[in-house]
């Protein structure tokens, strides 16, 4: 077949959907209801499992990344499930890659000690600490701290740095070792990773057990009101499962008898809300809860056709990506990926965005460079090469940086167009 400019003709060379299957009954992974099948980007890799040159010979696992929505408490979430134990074994992703990142983890453990008054004789931890750039945050407060993650190298990083942190999946049996140990916690953060969790009640039963009375326990997760505003398929992979909202994180914490008392907004990952919850009766509702719903039903989030034009308008931008990088690469110009996190692997599978398209992506973190992003095989490699090859043209797939990257990349010379998924 010619290759054209038609998206639906093409053939990319990649895994395609295969003969239909019969829907699978998927529920809700919070209220346990039936859910409604939403926009499929399709079988993908792992998108964080990045391949490295012997690994591209090999074959390699595609899983379906599907959204499916819940009929009863609203969740939206991934309709299936990988093993936390194949996510997570080489896993490249490093917290304090960027200024922006920083700030806004290490600004949550100030609003904790202001919040709660915090002092030497407090304890917090951290679900999911990564390479303990958050924790950092509670140097020279005197509050003692420890990291849960079940990533070997970024542990690996946060130990080697005095980051007290536990190689483990955090659980209730995760958090009787720490309480056995260490006493109740004052603060609890899950920053960018409460979504991820697989046993979301193994770890609401030790939050539950752990947490301090009069404690908070805080998460930062994407938005999924923005993510319908603004389109940001990219921000569906395997490793996050549940996109939430205010009604299902609500539901959610009163089968544990805890309220949601507080909630920000925020434009870290393309938009987020960092939520604010304590055992039931400990804190005052802020007002600000409820605005935050009413926006929400302002919107129609919960409602099916809401969910229906979110699916056709991330179709319809799908194709407009894939034609403006046909339109560069058909008159011989270059295009290369500017940063490869896991929105990049979700983006060039989900758009047959290959090597023949974009050259190659660009990156900052060593555990990245020198690796291919998994199902397409484009290599990533250090972010020098472009300054050197200066190349026509960049899709920007780390776009939730643009205001810090992109000023830093024309500095350094790239005067290319810079394309956003």
């Amino acid at each position: 077949m010619t290759e054209t400019s038609s998206f639906s003709s093409r053939s990319r060379g990649l895994p395609g959907r295969g003969r239909e299957q019969p829907p699978r009954r998927v529920t809700c992974q919070i209220c346990g209801s039936g859910t409604v099948p939403g926009l499929d980007v399709g079988p993908q890799p792992v998108g964080d499992l990045i391949l490295s040159r012997a690994q591209l010979n090999q074959p390699e696992t595609f899983y379906p990344m599907q959204l499916h929505h819940c009929v009863h408490c609203g969740l939206t979430q991934l309709g299936y499930i990988v093993n936390p134990k194949v996510v997570y074994k080489h896993f490249p992703f490093v917290s304090g890659t960027t200024q922006t990142a920083t700030r806004h983890l290490q600004s949550l453990p100030a609003q904790l000690v202001k919040m709660l008054g915090l002092s030497e004789d407090a304890f917090a931890v951290d679900i999911g600490s990564n390479d303990g750039t958050l924790l950092k945050g509670y140097l020279g407060t005197g509050v003692k701290f420890l990291g849960v993650d079940p990533s070997g190298d970024p542990v690996r990083i946060a130990n080697e740095q005095g980051i007290e942190t536990l190689h483990a999946f955090f659980n209730d049996e995760t958090a009787d070792r720490i309480l056995d140990s260490r006493g109740h916690a004052h603060g609890i953060t899950a920053c960018g990773v409460f979504a991820h969790i697989a046993d979301l009640q193994g770890v609401m039963k030790g939050v539950k057990r752990l947490l301090a009375p009069r404690g908070v326990f805080a998460t930062d997760s994407q938005y999924w009101l923005d993510m319908v505003i603004r389109l940001h398929y990219d921000n569906i992979f395997h490793q996050h499962l549940r996109y939430y909202s205010m009604k299902p994180l609500i539901a959610l914490f009163r089968q544990y008898d805890m309220d949601v008392f507080d909630v920000e907004r925020s434009e870290v990952y393309g938009g987020s809300i960092r939520v604010f919850s304590c055992h039931a009766g400990d804190h005052a509702i802020s007002d600000r809860v409820q605005a935050l719903i009413a926006l929400e039903d302002q919107a129609k989030l919960y409602e099916v056709e809401t969910y229906q034009r979110f699916t056709k308008a991330v179709e319809a931008r799908r194709e407009r990506l894939f034609d403006q990088v046909y339109a560069l690469t058909s008159k011989g110009k270059k295009v290369v990926g500017l940063g490869a996190p896991a929105k990049a692997s979700t983006i060039c599978n989900y758009c047959r965005l290959g090597p023949e398209r974009v050259s190659y992506v660009t990156e900052i973190n060593p555990l990245r460079i020198g690796k291919h992003l998994p199902g397409v095989h484009i290599p990533i490699v250090d972010e020098a090469v472009m300054f050197e090859e200066k190349p026509d043209a960049g899709i920007l797939f780390a776009w939730n940086y643009y205001d810090e990257i992109v000023p830093k990349l024309r500095a350094r010379g790239f005067d290319g167009e810079v394309l956003l998924p």
